[in-house]
């Protein structure tokens, strides 16, 4: 009797089990991986239960497994290739629900539940998402009289962050205005501003992250950047410099104010030539890249839709073949390029190193591999915190706002590929050469280390 009785309960008929998840909300950072763990009280094998992970608001199927077997026809679209069952504690009632790469739009209230023939019940827990952007910049603009306006900038947040402007005591300033505005990826842009005395002398921006309790600062000087303070000094030097060889002096000025204003339209013209309506009109071009499996490394894991591509720590049992790198961890795009004009978006965000670009179909993919034009590869790169093309000689780049998307534009005919740093809407690096062999599109991670954990995701273009 006691047997038949345990064996009950076991079997769930009295419906005494628990369903556990995680004690407090799950933080997980944009870009990287979040895990949902759930399990029975007490310990049971859940095998042979229908596990189900759903977002509460707004209503989502995020995974269903049952049968011994994950059932995804009707997972909610924006989930798809992103989530991965882990069961290898199944047999103990302990699963966990893998969701890789984080989204924004992930954050919420979650439910895990546990059904059977005799037996459900579910636990609810939350799921926060977070991301702190770049740090600050502070821009200077002459306001009324004895007035600076000065605006703070920082793009890549998430969720909304505190901001503060603060002077030398550490005393609160009155903000003249303030926006945050979403950007397609759904994380925030900040743009703030104060109006100060030019007695003023240091003054402070700190954007801070609520939930990792994390700030990023600037500070900027006031006193030291007002112009009229300076000038009495210019003066004094300036004449006696101009009697003893203005001609020269002008000469000179002309000349270097010609090169400076010829340099500074050329940046202005890059930056303007995109814009919201550069990108738009880029975007005309777009092309739906997928990842072509049979050329990725065994270290790199693609996920099921081809879109995502990261490091593993461990070798993947996968057939060898003349399309695969065996040695540099990289894959191609399984789209081929012969002729015409292509673009597309590569996300690199939170990541400390990556390759992204194009090479020949014909490239080299056994053993070690120098990437440059001359070996077929047209790439631009991260590593050690600097940008750079890997041109010949290797060309190191100035990225002021850290991009958290790279577009690549591809104008066949006349041999240029074209990389655009997508948070600033501002050019990058430009290839010019003569392609007369088939392209496919290029994509390094890196590999796995403790700032490089998430992979590159090739989204659809809007």
């Amino acid at each position: 009797m006691e047997m038949k009785i345990e064996e009950d309960r076991q079997k769930g008929a009295w419906g005494e089990f628990s369903v556990l998840g995680p004690g407090a909300p799950v933080i997980a950072p944009v870009g990287k991986e979040a895990v949902l763990p759930c399990h029975l009280s007490p310990e049971t094998n859940a095998e042979g239960m229908d596990v189900t992970w759903y977002r509460v608001r707004p209503p989502a199927l995020v995974h269903h497994y049952a049968s011994y077997r994950d059932h995804l026809k009707d997972q909610s679209p924006e989930y798809r290739g992103r989530t991965e069952f882990l069961k290898q504690k199944i047999t103990t009632g302990q699963v966990a629900l893998s969701i890789h790469p984080i989204l924004p739009s992930d954050d919420g209230e979650y439910r895990c539940n546990f059904g059977s023939s005799t037996f459900e019940n579910e636990a609810q827990f939350n799921l926060l998402v977070t991301a702190s952007g770049t740090v600050p910049q502070i821009h200077i603009e002459p306001g009324g009289t004895g007035e600076m306006k000065l605006t703070c900038t920082s793009r890549g947040w998430y969720p909304e962050p505190e901001v503060q402007w603060r002077d030398l005591q550490g005393q609160r300033l009155t903000l003249a205005s303030e926006t945050k505005t979403a950007a397609e990826n759904g994380l925030l842009h900040v743009q703030t501003s104060v109006t100060v005395d030019t007695r003023s002398r240091d003054v402070s921006c700190a954007i801070r992250n609520p939930v990792l309790s994390e700030e990023k600062k600037a500070h900027v000087s006031v006193s030291d950047t007002v112009f009229p303070r300076l000038w009495p000094w210019i003066v004094g030097f300036a004449v006696p410099l101009c009697l003893l060889a203005i001609v020269t002096a002008f000469g000179v000025i002309f000349v270097q104010t010609r090169r400076k204003l010829a340099t500074l339209t050329g940046q202005l013209a890059r930056r303007k030539a995109l814009g919201k309506e550069g990108l738009d009109n880029l975007r005309r071009y777009a092309e739906d890249i997928i990842l072509d499996e049979k050329t990725a490394h065994p270290h790199l894991e693609i996920t099921e839709n081809r879109k995502y591509v990261r490091a593993t720590v461990e070798k993947r049992d996968v057939p060898d073949n003349p399309q695969r790198f065996d040695t540099h961890m990289a894959v191609l795009g399984e789209n081929s390029f012969s002729a015409g004009d292509h673009y597309w978006e590569v996300d690199v965000a939170w990541k400390d190193r990556w390759e992204i670009g194009l090479c020949v179909d014909s490239v080299t993919r056994k053993g070690d591999i120098s990437v440059c034009p001359k070996n077929g590869f047209w790439v631009l790169s991260l590593e050690n915190n600097e940008y750079k093309a890997l041109s010949t000689p290797t060309s190191i780049l100035s990225v002021p706002e850290l991009p958290l998307a790279v577009g690549i534009f591809l104008q066949y005919e006349k041999g240029l590929i074209s990389f655009y740093n997508l948070t600033s809407c501002s050019f990058l690096y430009t290839f010019k050469t003569t392609f007369n062999k088939p392209l496919k599109p290029y994509f390094y991670p890196g590999r796995v280390t403790s700032g490089n954990m998430g992979g590159l995701h090739v989204p659809k273009c809007p």
